[in-house]
Formats: C-alpha cells, sequence, structure tokens
C-alpha cells in the first residue's frame, strides 16, 4: 500500500496534536478548597497537585479579595508532586469573590472561592448578608409571624461608631415575598428605604443599618410557614400514616 504525501503529513500533523496535547495536560496545575463559601473567621485550606515538576521552585499562592487587594501570601513545597496551603479569615474579611492565583516554575492555574459575610437561619432556609462591614453587625434571634407575614431579626449594632453602614441581604422568594410589590423595612419600628431588586428566587435588597438599631424587620404579603419545610413534610406524612392506619382498623373490625 503506497501513500500519498497528504495522508503522510496528515498522520505526523495528528501524532504531534496528541503528544502536544498530553504535554499541556501534563504541566497543569490543579487546585481546589475545602469549602466553595466561607464566613469571617474561617479557615480556608487550599489543596492541590502539580503534574509535572519543571524546577525545583516552591509553589506560589497569592490570594486577592473581591476589590483586587493582596490578602493572603504563601510559598509552599511540593511533597510527591502534593501541596497544601491553609489561613484563617479575619473577622472584617470582606464579603465577595476571592481569586487564588498559583504558581510553580512556568505552570499556573487560578481558582475561586466565596466569602458570604453571615448567614441568619430562617427554619430550612437562609439569608446570606454581604456587605464592606458586614462585621459590624450581629445578628441573633428570628422571629416569623404568619399574621401579618413578617421576619422580625434582633440586632447588635453597638461596633458601629456613628451613621450607618449598608448591608446587602439575600433574601429567598420562598422565606419571604411581596408578589407584584415591594417589601417593607422597618428598623426599630421605622420605615427604611432599601434598594430592591429581583430574580426568579430570590429578593435583593441594600439597606443602611443605622447605628444602635435593636431590631430588623422584614415584611411581605408571604412568609414561610411556621413549622419550615421539613417540619411540614413530617407533619403531612404522619397524618397520611395517621389516616391509613384509621382505615386499616375499620376495615379489620367493620
Amino acid at each position: 500500500m503506497r501513500w500519498t504525501t497528504l495522508e503522510i503529513f496528515l498522520i505526523l500533523f495528528m501524532f504531534m496534536s496528541v503528544n502536544l496535547v498530553y504535554a499541556q495536560n501534563s504541566s497543569e496545575i490543579s487546585a481546589s478548597t475545602n469549602k466553595q463559601s466561607y464566613g469571617p473567621g474561617d479557615s480556608v485550606s487550599i489543596t492541590g497537585r502539580v503534574q509535572k515538576i519543571t524546577s525545583e521552585n516552591p509553589v506560589t499562592i497569592i490570594v486577592r479579595n473581591p476589590i483586587g487587594n493582596v490578602y493572603e501570601v504563601g510559598q509552599v513545597k511540593l511533597t510527591n508532586n502534593l501541596f497544601a496551603h491553609s489561613f484563617v479569615l479575619s473577622d472584617d474579611a470582606r464579603s465577595g469573590i476571592y481569586t487564588v492565583n498559583i504558581k510553580q516554575g512556568d505552570q499556573t492555574t487560578q481558582i475561586q472561592f466565596q466569602v458570604a459575610g453571615q448567614i441568619i437561619p430562617v427554619f430550612d432556609n437562609e439569608i446570606m448578608v454581604s456587605g464592606e462591614n458586614t462585621n459590624l453587625v450581629k445578628y441573633g434571634n428570628v422571629e416569623v409571624s404568619t399574621e401579618d407575614n413578617s421576619i422580625t431579626i434582633q440586632t447588635n449594632t453597638t461596633r458601629i461608631q456613628n451613621g450607618s453602614i449598608t448591608e446587602e441581604y439575600k433574601i429567598p422568594k420562598q422565606v419571604i415575598d411581596a408578589p407584584g410589590g415591594q417589601l417593607v423595612i422597618k428598623e426599630d419600628g421605622n420605615d427604611v428605604t432599601c434598594t430592591q431588586t429581583e430574580t426568579d428566587v430570590e429578593r435583593i435588597l441594600d439597606c443602611p443599618i443605622l447605628a444602635g438599631t435593636k431590631e430588623f424587620a422584614i415584611l411581605g404579603t408571604v412568609v414561610i410557614p411556621e413549622f419550615g419545610t421539613s417540619a411540614t413534610c413530617v407533619l403531612i406524612i404522619g397524618t397520611i400514616m395517621l389516616l391509613a392506619f384509621s382505615q386499616a382498623r375499620l376495615r379489620q373490625f367493620g
């Protein structure tokens, strides 16, 4: 069988392409964090693997905060092609997306993680709070009222020296909503003007939190049931089982 010049060229090109792809893949750095989302004060663990060590240089890790400032720098040695680096987020860590640049020799990669600020649990759901000074507000007990469709959250704002700070609240619509309208926000019983946007699944509020505020209330037209999703499911299943048992007993003695 005779090969044409074009066929030989194509075979050589395919062979070179396969080897090229393999070489690129073998020199990549793979890395990940132990979680995708953290809160202030949490420990962040970065682990990874260098597929092919090209030098004796250590692995350099540079973490930048959401506005691009260097937040953490680490240099670690490889152990059997593996590396690990950990650090603790400060209590005033800015919320948002953090970028991690990793380099070893001429190989680089980039990963990201999120600092969520604070989480306010509401039964089986949660309200995500973020902002530049989220650490200045501590959120406490949450009360849900199905009578006036409201959620009231106790707040500690003693760390706000004066004036106010702005907080962003991401509120699932299944927690509280006002279809066709807007949520009403009150601080210590007084109306507060917040910037409000929404997606298909959540309401996003940017609200000023005044120094001295002790109670933050969200009022809508629909609020999560008092028992929460899981408790409601358990109640429904229990009711169904009780009805089935009652019918079985009636058939037995009927």
